[in-house]
């Protein structure tokens, strides 16, 4: 029989797996199943919008090195520095 070692540390055996399995399909587990989001992290509870645009090259290229710099992604960089500039103009809070 083999064990299996999980993250926090328990011990899970074969006997156990084919147990809970048993429950599941026979519908008498009452075990908690946790709801995991696939993907990448939303921004915000917003629906997203998609934005795009054409510069320079050496613009991209600063655009680049710049969030480089700081450690971000130059989407991250980007977001940033429009919704910074938006708020700006219209002198409104990010």
């Amino acid at each position: 029989m083999a064990e299996y070692l999980l993250d926090n540390g328990y011990v899970l055996t074969d006997d156990e797996i084919e147990r809970r399995a048993r429950e599941w399909e026979d519908g008498t587990w009452d075990g908690h199943l946790e709801v995991v989001r696939a993907g990448r992290p939303r921004l915000s509870d917003e629906p997203n919008a998609n934005l795009s645009f054409k510069c320079p090259e050496s613009s991209a290229e600063l655009i680049a090195r710049a969030a480089e710099a700081l450690g971000v992604k130059k989407s991250a960089f980007m977001r940033e520095a429009a919704v910074e500039k938006a708020a700006s103009v219209l002198g409104a809070t990010p």
